[in-house]
């Protein structure tokens, strides 16, 4: 039966014990430097992180102030259309977007005419490109056709006198865009060069940067063709703020599409003319005894003139007669229409 051990060797073998649970104690961190350290690396709740390599990526949502411009853009770019090419032009605002310059790109690979230009004093590039498709409908119109531009073809581009055509449209387009601008900031859009076919002639920012693309349809015919304008979102962040507010933009000037249309409503409207004879007041018994030969007297005098009603209102006098076999009535006064509106200033003896 073995001894048990001496209070002595009990003594070394516990020191043994703990001078190697110190040893290894030394290399581990403690749980609390361990928990001091996990709370360090976490950043406070208020402080927001920021990725300087996707810094692109960090964009507000809508601007309602660049969806005012552009659809003021559409509205006075087809009425100089309308009034260019007499032939009404529709452009409606169709999407405003944000996606890379890639992204963009893609969307230009159909045959596309792509202008850029720069809105100084913001810096850098923008794109204004509309589809071949639409360039040869417009200038089918300016040359007095119908306005068809048939089927596409990729290879096929523009010859120099057509190419001439486009960039009156585009400049057109710009001194427009100018205006469009002006409510909100006075920015003048400046072309940078000739139009060209090439869609990587659009690429005026690197493929991972944002692009606020804003996407119209314009009607020829009713048949929609596409128009776009990108910008860099860069070159928006100076005038960010006025961006972000919403704008109702009254356009100062009239808009001679809705013009021309009311005139022609109203010119084609039918009113209905009455030329009474004169009016009398006889008794239900008088009434009741008319016959055949019988005869009326009217208040009205042989040689007054008669009252012409134009839907209900006094508009004219004239007088009675015939004309190609016809009763006819000959306009002698032209009555002028009511005052409606009395001057503050004037006086009630002058009335």
């Amino acid at each position: 039966m073995p001894s048990e051990p001496s209070p002595k060797a009990l003594s070394r073998l516990l020191d043994q014990v703990i001078d190697k649970a110190r040893k290894d104690s030394k290399g581990a961190p403690s749980p609390t430097r361990g928990r001091k350290k996990r709370a360090d690396a976490e950043p406070p709740s208020e402080v927001a992180s920021y990725d300087l390599a996707q810094h692109n990526r960090i964009i507000r949502g809508r601007m309602p102030g660049l969806e005012a411009v552009h659809d003021r853009f559409a509205r006075m770019f087809s009425q100089t259309l309308t009034q260019h090419l007499r032939r009404s032009i529709a452009i409606l605002r169709r999407a405003t977007e944000m996606v890379s310059m890639k992204d963009y790109l893609e969307t230009l690979q159909d045959p596309y005419s792509i202008t850029r230009f720069s809105l100084p004093p913001l810096h850098g590039l923008a794109v204004f490109a509309l589809e071949q498709r639409l360039g040869r409908a417009l200038i089918d119109l300016r040359l007095g056709g119908s306005g068809y531009a048939g089927p596409q073809n990729p290879r096929k581009g523009f010859t120099a006198i057509e190419a001439k055509m486009v960039e009156k449209v585009v400049n057109s387009g710009l001194e427009d865009l100018t205006k469009a601008w002006k409510p909100i900031s006075p920015l003048t859009v400046t072309r940078f060069e000739r139009t060209e076919s090439n869609a990587k002639s659009a690429a005026v920012v690197p493929d991972s940067e944002v692009v606020v693309v804003t996407t119209f349809d314009v009607e020829v015919n009713r048949v929609p063709m596409a128009l776009s304008i990108g910008i860099p979102y860069y070159m928006l962040d100076p005038i960010g703020s006025r961006l972000d507010t919403t704008y109702q933009i009254a356009d100062a000037e009239e808009n001679q599409v809705n013009v021309g249309r009311l005139t022609r409503n109203l010119l084609g409207s039918n009113l209905t003319v009455q030329v009474p004879l004169g009016y009398a007041r006889i008794s239900l018994r008088h009434f009741l005894k008319l016959k055949v030969g019988d005869r009326i007297l009217l208040d009205q005098e042989h040689d007054q003139p008669l009252p012409v009603l134009v839907n209900g209102q006094l508009k004219f006098r004239g007088v009675q007669g015939a004309y190609k076999g016809k009763i006819a009535v000959q306009i002698s006064e032209v009555m002028a229409p009511p005052k409606r509106f009395r001057d503050a200033t004037e006086s009630e003896s002058d009335k």
